[in-house]
Formats: structure tokens, C-alpha cells, sequence
């Protein structure tokens, strides 16, 4: 099925130079982020020399964006050397702008190779239950979240699903662009729910929004294989939450890091 399939989700058409066209999947309800951002990430792959590797990416959501609606993706290069490259990527619905985003590459240079060690004392992925994802449109992931089954219903607006393993239903094509992309739709999912203040319910009828995503890729990964992904709330003041993240491959090793402000407006008067 097409909307389990990150090849196709997250499929670009070329126009011309540097401008690319993509119509996610849905009826015109909430554009999932995540999305967004992997499209843009493609787009801006698609210009860059193959032998370099995403670096980061820093992305606003501007405007709200539709599914279903088709949009245009413009990248702009910023900066290309024999060791990196920059582009900014500006993603249109007509005159909306649901995201810009800029995102650097890097060809890799000699050095030491450190992380934190700090052991992943969690359950294998294999003794864990599959969860229903949110993610209305499209069913591209197998989360299995360490404390089990996200709560849903009332009082749940925005659950708590961190720490999760996941890994794609479809096998990614053996691409590390493919790969780095499908990490970055996948590093928005439910940070919404660590932008909160803890142990603070969230009422019925705010509105819960993302406003910026950072993304840092620090090692080769394989997305195929299960990926730890964790979050953990920063701060939360004036209706903004930020939250901080790491992915992990199954030997422990940090792959990825991001970070994501939320804007929560509570209902008013």
C-alpha cells in the first residue's frame, strides 16, 4: 500500500532545477510535520552531491498545511564545496507556507568517533506490542513504545509515546538519503506529547501545534533495523514547550538528535 511505503510517501517530482512538486497523502485534513520535513529533506537531497551526508536541518512550520493538497518545494543553495553544501528549502500551498527549512551536508572528515556511553536499559523491541499509530492518513510505522500501548480518549489529547522503538512496515531502499529522510519524518512523531509541563493534562479544545524542529544526523544508521527514539521536555513557559531528543541504534550508539518547539493554546474564555 502506497501510504506504508516511505519510497512513496516521501516521493519528489522534479519541475526544474531545484524546484520539486509532491502531494501528500490524505483528503485535505492536518498535514502531519513529519511529513513536511521529510519531503523537504528529499528535496533538498536531490540537489546535492550524492558522496555528501545530511548534517542537519533546522525547520519552521509557518503556516498550516493541507493533506491532499499538492505543493511546490523550491530549494535554494546556499553554499556547495568539495566538503559541504547548504540549501534552504521554502514548501508551498498556494499562499500558504507550511514550512522553510535549511539543511546542511557534510562529506565526513578524519577524527575520533565518541558518544555518551550510557546503556540502553530498555525492552528488546521484539518482546513489545505494536501500537496504533496517529497518523490518520498513512500507516508507514511500527512504533512499539517501552511502557506499552499509548492511552488514548479523553484527558489523552496529547499521550505521552516516548520511549518507542520503530522501524518502516516497507524496507527502505539501501539510499542513506532514503534513510535520513524517512528518521526525520519519524523524529516529529508525538513530540508534542514532551512539550508539557509533566504530569499537567492538557484540556480539550486547545490547540497543539509545532513551530520549530532541529535535527542534527550524527553517524550512519540503518532505518531498516529498530531505532530507539526518546524525548524529554526542556522547558515549558508562555504556552511554549521544547522538547529534547535522541535516536539510538540497537548497539546503543547515538545516531541523531533533535530538538522541537510546540506552541500549546489553551481554550479560551
Amino acid at each position: 500500500m502506497a501510504e506504508q511505503d516511505f519510497a512513496r510517501l516521501l516521493d519528489v517530482t522534479a519541475l526544474q532545477d531545484s524546484r520539486f512538486s509532491a502531494t501528500p497523502v490524505g483528503d485535505g485534513g492536518h498535514l502531519f510535520g513529519g511529513h513536511t520535513l521529510g519531503l523537504a529533506l528529499n528535496a533538498a537531497c536531490r540537489t546535492v552531491n550524492a558522496d555528501l551526508w545530511p548534517q542537519s536541518f533546522h525547520a519552521n512550520f509557518i503556516d498550516a498545511g493541507a493533506a491532499g493538497r499538492p505543493m511546490q518545494l523550491d530549494v535554494q543553495s546556499l553554499r556547495d564545496s568539495r566538503a559541504f553544501a547548504v540549501r534552504q528549502v521554502t514548501v508551498t500551498q498556494g499562499e500558504s507556507t507550511p514550512l522553510l527549512m535549511q539543511a546542511s551536508f557534510h562529506a565526513g572528515e578524519q577524527g575520533p568517533d565518541w558518544h555518551p556511553d550510557t546503556p540502553l536499559d530498555f525492552p528488546a523491541p521484539e518482546s513489545l506490542e505494536t501500537d496504533t499509530t496517529y497518523l490518520f492518513n498513512m500507516d508507514p510505522l511500527d512504533v512499539r513504545p517501552v511502557n506499552g500501548p499509548t492511552q488514548r480518549g479523553e484527558g489523552h489529547m496529547v499521550p505521552q509515546v516516548h520511549p518507542f522503538w520503530v522501524r518502516p512496515r516497507v524496507a527502505l531502499p539501501d539510499d542513506r538519503m532514503a534513510h535520513a529522510c524517512a528518521v526525520a519524518f519519524i523524529s516529529d512523531y508525538m513530540v508534542v506529547g514532551t512539550a508539557q509541563a509533566p504530569g499537567m493534562k492538557v484540556p480539550a479544545g486547545s490547540r497543539v501545534v509545532t513551530m520549530e524542529h532541529g535535527m542534527w544526523f550524527l553517524r550512519p544508521f540503518d532505518a531498516n533495523d529498530w531505532l530507539l527514539f526518546t524525548a524529554d521536555t526542556v522547558s515549558v513557559f508562555h504556552g511554549r514547550g521544547l522538547s529534547r531528543g535522541n535516536v539510538f541504534n540497537r548497539d546503543g550508539q547515538l545516531v541523531a538528535t533533535f530538538m522541537q518547539e510546540v506552541l500549546t493554546r489553551l481554550p479560551r474564555d
